[in-house]
């Protein structure tokens, strides 16, 4: 079963830690989509149980301000459609959201990110 996280930070704009992300993602086989730029920023991981929390662990470590581990959990609906190891990165919490609507993520997002009602 695949396990998900979603981690939050105030922002993320150094290259060097997005590039430590991107390996550290290549290392344990998991997907990530990253949210960079202004704040909020948004990294969500998927893969297996160990490979998502080595992956966070590796995160934590890269010291982001206001870093919080929002959810970590085994999920059944809804698969982000890339490679393990792969890495996508958006500008924008619009082109986010429309990327997690096509994988059928978007409404555990918004749960866990505490939309109200899972609103817009």
């Amino acid at each position: 079963m695949p396990f998900r996280a979603l981690i939050k930070t105030h922002h993320m704009t150094s290259r060097k830690k997005i590039q430590a992300i991107t390996k550290s993602a290549k290392h344990h086989s998991c997907s990530v989509l990253i949210k960079t730029g202004k704040p909020p920023s948004v990294m969500i991981a998927q893969g297996t149980e160990d490979a998502v929390k080595q992956w966070v662990e590796s995160v934590k470590r890269l010291r982001y301000k206001d870093y919080r581990l929002l959810r970590l959990e085994a999920v059944t609906a809804g698969q982000l459609s890339q490679q393990p190891g792969s890495i996508t990165e958006f500008g924008s919490m619009k082109d986010l959201s429309a990327y997690l609507e096509e994988c059928e993520v978007w409404g555990w997002w918004a749960e866990h990110m505490g939309f109200a009602n899972g609103g817009r």
